[in-house]
């Protein structure tokens, strides 16, 4: 069907938002044909075969417009999926319905992870931004974002979860990792922005983490943050004061204007902080409940580096089992 029409032509020349829904169905259909190969027991070459060149070339078209990984990222399944209005999903019935939930939920937690970023940057960047106001509406933001979350923890079907989520897992015949709530680059930006230095001070993996993998993370994002990151220059792939090299670049969180308000405030930004140590907290024994056994390597790191210890370097306070 694809090779009987020239799309290269018209994908390329589609509206950015009609481009981004295009680039998310032409993953879609990949992932599912490598998925579904993987299934039917065959090779790589056969799979190749599968997906068919017609297809590989829309994708390959389709990051060039939009650089990505060459697999379905979770850009493509959270952020550019239309799912509200017209939900690219890969089960039907009852499994497509809890599939379109997860991804709509996943949806309201990165809107909600928004609000609290722009609270905290109009308190880092505005002169006379109301500190009171804008940590109030982070907190609640974050907990929202968090009831969300326990909504996952307490009511998602193991059952049901288990039908989709294989073909969210690592893609069989690519050496990537799959899409994942761990690459939202929303809260790497609130956990930069509320607690930066501190993060990096307790769990310097975090940071070493988002580097390494950040061709996983939503682009545009992720960039904008290593670009606080590395104040006055481009955004280094190793940043100096990832090496011990120089100093944490304060700068890019609320540290130095939470330094001119009183402990008022100061109790206000803790409570912002524990909210987010919640989320990333809840979180993690959601993906324990659901995914993973304890202990389980996570293929594409290093071997050393259990899930546990991957899906635990984010929190500021130890990890109960």
């Amino acid at each position: 069907m694809i090779a009987s029409t020239d799309y290269d032509v018209q994908l390329l020349n589609l509206p950015q938002p009609d481009f981004a829904i295009a680039k998310t169905d032409i993953h879609y259909l990949v992932n599912c044909a490598y998925q579904m190969s993987a299934f039917a027991g065959l090779h790589p070459v056969e799979a190749e075969l599968t997906v068919g060149e017609e297809l590989s070339r829309l994708a390959r078209l389709s990051r060039h417009r939009q650089p990505s990984i060459e697999v379905l990222s979770y850009e493509d399944m959270i952020l550019a999926n239309p799912v509200q209005s017209d939900p690219r999903v890969y089960c039907l019935g009852a499994a497509g319905v809890e599939e379109r939930d997860f991804c709509l939920g996943h949806q309201l937690i990165e809107s909600e992870l928004q609000l609290a970023i722009d609270a905290l940057l109009e308190l880092r960047d505005g002169a006379g931004a109301d500190a009171r106001q804008c940590l109030a509406v982070c907190l609640e933001r974050l907990e929202s974002a968090n009831c969300v979350l326990t909504r996952f923890y307490e009511h998602m079907s193991p059952d049901l979860f288990g039908q989709f989520r294989v073909f969210y897992g690592k893609n069989p015949y690519k050496n990537r990792l799959g899409p994942s709530g761990r690459f939202s680059a929303r809260i790497v930006a609130v956990s930069v922005l509320l607690a930066g230095e501190e993060l990096f001070q307790q769990k310097p993996q975090f940071y070493r983490d988002v580097y390494r993998l950040s061709e996983y993370y939503p682009q545009v994002c992720i960039h904008e943050v290593f670009r606080w990151l590395s104040p006055g220059k481009s955004a280094e792939l190793t940043p100096t004061w990832l090496e011990g090299r120089a100093d944490f670049p304060r700068s890019a969180t609320i540290s130095p204007v939470m330094e001119r308000h009183g402990p008022e405030i100061g109790k206000l930004r803790a409570s912002c902080v524990y909210a987010l140590d919640q989320f990333t907290r809840m979180h993690r024994i959601t993906a324990l409940k659901y995914t993973i056994e304890p202990g389980r390597p996570i293929v594409g790191v290093e071997a050393s580096e259990s899930v546990e210890a991957v899906l635990s370097q984010r929190l500021l306070t130890a990890a109960r089992p």
